[in-house]
């Protein structure tokens, strides 16, 4: 399955991730420390992907860090 939208559910110490394809069925589940979400969202989900999650101050981080992986990683 390919996914093309993920969502994150942002906490303190433990990421929700959720990934669904193009027909909406679910692809990826996952429960990651802090330190372990990115890396599994850079390996699971492809470029182009859609990713979303909460508007707070964390977000803007988490989204600068992915947009700085997807640079290193093409």
């Amino acid at each position: 399955m390919n996914i093309s939208r993920v969502g994150v559910d942002i906490a303190k110490s433990v990421f929700h991730v959720h990934g669904v394809d193009r027909h909406d069925q679910v692809a990826w589940r996952g429960k990651y420390s802090r330190d372990k979400w990115l890396d599994a969202i850079i390996k699971r989900v492809p470029a182009g992907a859609e990713i979303g999650m909460e508007a707070c101050a964390a977000s803007h981080h988490w989204a600068r860090q992915l947009q700085a992986e997807a640079i290193t990683s093409s």
